[in-house]
This record gives structure tokens, sequence and C-alpha cells, in this order.
């Protein structure tokens, strides 16, 4: 345990000596049972770009919280989150929804390609997973505006990747991630991540489409050639 949080504390101290440079960069993790409101949570141990949050929630025994964002991550995934949860024996259900939330994210490459990686690395057997990332160009925190940048809802282990160009708009924005786990009465864990990275969409250089484009041309050539020959 020791050693776990000695290497927070190296983390911690590293995101303060980038707090400089990423001043509007923040991560925020928040808590929802049910229907009820989202609560944000109050870490273990902070510092910008990082937060981990261990406890029992509701229900559920043990909740364990790990989220990385800017300045930690870069380049170039914008949110690296896992989420442990571990029902108590003899436990209620219940259902249990994460928020996590990068802001501040000020990447110049109008639009982005965004990929959504999602893994279930242990869900026990009845539970059921499903996470979900968003973008908001507002900068908000807990927002899900739609349509979802991906999904994946998992009932076992498993892994899904999501891809898709999205414009940010000129504003600084934030990417949420969305974990809710359902849990039947009996004991169980649920153990998965997700991960949200940016890249700029690939568009051909002028020089690459002209290349092309000669190509093309000369394809043309050939076949009328070939029909005049006949």
């Amino acid at each position: 345990m020791s050693r776990r949080f000695s290497v927070l504390g190296l983390a911690a101290t590293v995101a303060l000596s980038l707090a400089a440079s990423a001043a509007n960069s923040a991560v925020f993790i928040g808590l929802q049972q049910g229907v009820g409101p989202i609560v944000p949570a109050v870490p273990t141990a902070s510092g910008p770009g990082f937060e981990i949050v261990v406890g029992p929630v509701g229900g559920f025994e043990q909740v364990t919280i790990s989220l990385f964002g800017h300045p930690l991550t870069v380049p170039p995934p914008l949110l690296i989150g896992t989420v442990t949860v571990a029902n108590n024996i003899g436990g209620s259900a219940g259902s249990l929804t994460v928020y996590m939330t990068s802001t501040g994210n000020t990447d110049a490459i109008d639009p982005v390609k965004f990929t959504s990686d999602f893994t279930a690395i242990n869900l026990t057997n009845g539970w059921s997973e499903t996470v979900t990332t968003y973008l908001d160009p507002a900068n908000g925190v807990f927002t899900t505006p739609g349509p979802a940048l991906g999904d994946a809802t998992f009932v076992a282990t498993g892994h899904n990747v999501d891809v898709v160009n999205r414009s940010t708009g000129a504003a600084p924005y934030s990417v949420t991630a969305v974990f809710t786990i359902d849990a039947p009465s009996s004991p169980g864990t649920s153990n998965s991540s997700v991960g949200i990275r940016a890249e700029p969409v690939t568009v051909p250089e002028p020089a690459s489409v002209a290349l092309i484009g000669a190509a093309l041309t000369g394809f043309g050539l050939i076949a009328r050639r070939r029909r005049w020959s006949r």
C-alpha cells in the first residue's frame, strides 16, 4: 500500500509542476446512485490532471476510481480512466454511475478524430456495465450532449473501439466518460477502463492529391488508347 501511495504522490508532484502550462485543464469525478443527483467525488489524492477515489459508496463495499487527463496524458490521450466496483456479501441490488470529465482541452486540430477505447477486464456473471463517451464544445463538467463519441455494453469481459470525426469548435472543450454498473444482490466485482484519444483527421497533402490525380489521368489515357487500338 505504501508503494501505491508513493506513486500517487509522484504523479501529483509532476502534475503540479505542469500546472502553469495547463492552468485551465482539470479532471473531475462524479458519482450517481440510481436516478439521484451527480455528487462530485472527494479524492484521496489530487492534482491537475489526476484524481483517485477509494471507499464505500451506497451498497457497494468498495469503489476505486482513477482518472488521468491533461496535462499528464499529452499526447495524445485526453482521458484515461479505470473503475473498480465490489459489492459486499449480501448487499442489496443497486446501480452506480461514475462520471469522468477532462476539461480545458485546446488542441488546435479541428475537426478531430476521436478514438474511444473500452475494456471490461473483469465482470461478475449477472452484472452488466455500459460505458459511453461524450464531447462538449462548451467545456462543461459531467455534460453528455449527443450524439455520443462511442459506447459499449458489457455482460462479460470484452473490448470495443469506436472512432468518429467531430468538430470541437473554437473554445476549449471537454470530454466525459460515463460508466453505469448494474449489480444484482449477489456479491461480485466490475473492473473496467476507458480511454479517449484525439488526433488530427488525416487529409491528403496537396502533392499527394496531385499525384493521385495524375495517376488517374494516366489510367484514363491508357484505357482510351486501348479502345482506339481496337
